[in-house]
Parts: structure tokens; sequence; C-alpha cells
């Protein structure tokens, strides 16, 4: 048996999809392989798909146009090794001034600054919000597990940002409501425990997911 069994049941008349882990070992590198085949499965169902059915890569309706993407922290350093520059000017130069001055790294949206020709050009290093997106329906635990991995990855980010003098305290006034929405999350995420693994990890296979499950409990 896979570390991580991939499943759909059909819910309140809607076909979801979730995830079970069965080695208490499992790693999010396990996780995240498990679930790139969903991002390439055509028989999957996609509500912004072409037919619904599409592949996420190349899906001509591209998410990556106008989404709020904020770095998990394992994606931050290696875009920014992959760049060859330093912290500093991966912020400055790949990140919105506007909402960093609000301490938020959100990438250049409209389209995303690695979108290029519609084809995302560091998919490898794609950051975790990325990475877990589907345009589909998740079965309850499946989506709080990716959730909470996802938000305590982007919390590490900014207190990694804090820690090494990376951005300013932030301004006050000027938030949008998903802004808003999205500090109140980091301020959240903060105090979990969790956030420590991403502040030590190297890579995603460092992430033991044990403890986020636990957490679900």
């Amino acid at each position: 048996m896979s570390k991580i069994e991939v499943y759909q049941e059909e819910l309140d008349g809607i076909v979801r999809t979730g995830v079970r882990v069965h080695d208490r070992h499992a790693t999010l590198k396990d996780l995240l392989e498990a679930w790139q085949p969903l991002c390439d499965d055509t028989a999957l169902y996609k509500y912004y798909g072409h037919n619904h059915g599409s592949i996420c890569k190349g899906c001509t309706t591209n998410c990556c146009d106008t989404a709020y993407v904020i770095p998990d922290l394992i994606a931050f350093k290696h875009m920014k090794a992959y760049l060859g520059i330093s912290y500093a000017d991966f912020i400055r130069d790949y990140f919105q001034v506007e909402k960093v001055k609000r301490g938020l790294l959100r990438m250049l949206p409209e389209p995303c600054i690695f979108l290029q020709e519609r084809i995302c050009t560091i998919y490898p290093l794609r950051s975790l919000i990325c990475r877990f997106y589907l345009c589909t329906s998740l079965i309850g635990d499946t989506e709080q597990l990716i959730y909470d991995i996802t938000w305590t990855g982007i919390t590490a980010t900014r207190i990694f940002a804090e820690q090494h003098n990376l951005i300013d305290s932030p301004l006050s006034g000027g938030y949008t409501s998903f802004d808003l929405m999205f500090t109140n999350l980091i301020e959240e995420y903060r105090h979990h425990p969790q956030v420590q693994y991403f502040m030590q990890a190297d890579n995603y296979a460092d992430i033991p997911l044990a403890p986020f499950i636990k957490a679900e409990d």
C-alpha cells in the first residue's frame, strides 16, 4: 500500500476527491507526489477547465492570471535561489510593492510574473498554494489538511521575512477585504507549532504530515 491514497466518493450528489495517509512517516513531499496526478487527470471534473476535463498545466482559463499568491517558505527560498538574487531584490522585483508595505508578500499578478505564454516558467518550484489548487470539489478533511499546510507555510514566509528585516512594520489602513483576511490568517497560524517545521526545512521531504493530521482531530 502506498503512503498516500487518493480516492473519490459521492457526497450530496457531488463527486469529491480526498486523500488518506496510510504511513505515519509520510511527508509533505509524499502528499505532493500523490496530488500531482490530479492536476494532469483529464477524467477529474474541473469547474473551469475546457469541457471540465483539461489538465491544469497550460489550461487556457489560467487561474494564474489573477491569483493572490503568497509563497510558502520553501518555495520562497527555492525561487530566490533559482533567480540567483538576494532576498531583498527578490521582494523588490517580484512582489507587489503596495502589498509588501502591508506585510503581505504577494507575487506580482495579472498575470503572475512567472507566467509566460500561458505557461508557468517555474512549475517545479511553484508555491503550495499553486500546487494544491484544483478547481474541483474536495472532501472536507482533505480540504482542511491542505489549507492548514499551505497557510502554515505562508506564515513561515512572513516570519522569515520579519526575522531577516526584509519587510518593514506594516502600514495601517488601505487594506482590501482579501488583504485583511490573509493578514488575519497569518496572525492565527503564527502561533501554530507546525510553523517550525517550515522554518527548519530545506525541502518538502523534511516536513512530516503527522503533526498536521493530528491537529485536525
